[in-house]
């Protein structure tokens, strides 16, 4: 069953289609870039996570401040293969998976501007958008945290002494969790809309 949209949600449709390309171009130009950093495994710039600590810090214009700091970029002279791989897999996979979602985020688009609102492709969309979340988060968790605690690991004395952090950012779990609902009610939706054509 389809349903036509008025102009006005269509070129709602449209730009969010124009959209998804442009946070697709963005995002492959921004991996790239980090990419470039990392490939050669030389003087790598990564960011690291630590236990909160009050510092002074020098800002351009107010001067000298006190404030509290949990991360910092350092440069490294190199990482560890394994945490060099994990590193590029933290930038390659969460890219790649954002790109994926704005496919499925314009194809879900062109669907809904025939009118095709509770179908399979539609469902399929919706849930393959909730697992590439997951998917690109656990490879940024996983990419940062081995290559910020190899980066301290490498630049202590000793290999000991530093404090080992990271934090888990719940939000992309959440939006993970609610577009799987929305895929979830999409699926109720086309099983009754199946039922109420057989009874047609």
């Amino acid at each position: 069953m389809k349903a036509p949209l008025g102009t006005a949600t269509r070129s709602d449709q449209w730009l969010v289609i124009v959209l998804s390309a442009i946070v697709s171009v963005a995002t492959v130009v921004t991996a790239a870039r980090r990419v470039v950093e990392i490939l050669p495994n030389q003087d790598v710039p990564v960011e690291v996570q630590f236990d909160p600590t009050t510092q002074p810090i020098t800002i351009e214009g107010v001067g000298t401040v006190s404030a509290e700091i949990d991360r910092a970029t350092v440069t490294v002279p190199d990482l560890p293969i394994v945490s060099w791989l994990a590193a590029l897999a933290g930038v390659i996979v969460p890219a790649l998976a954002i790109v994926a979602i704005m496919v499925c985020v314009a194809w879900l688009c062109r669907h809904l501007m025939t009118g095709e609102f509770f179908s399979r492709t539609n469902t399929r969309l919706l849930t393959s958008i909730s697992m590439l979340i997951l998917v690109g988060w656990v490879a940024d968790l996983v990419g940062r945290t081995f290559a910020g605690n190899s980066a301290l690991a490498r630049l202590a004395e000793d290999g000991e002494g530093f404090a080992l952090s990271t934090t888990l950012p719940l939000q992309y779990l959440f939006v993970a969790i609610v577009v799987g609902c929305i895929a979830a009610a999409f699926h109720a939706g086309e099983r009754m809309q199946r039922d109420a054509e057989g009874l047609v």
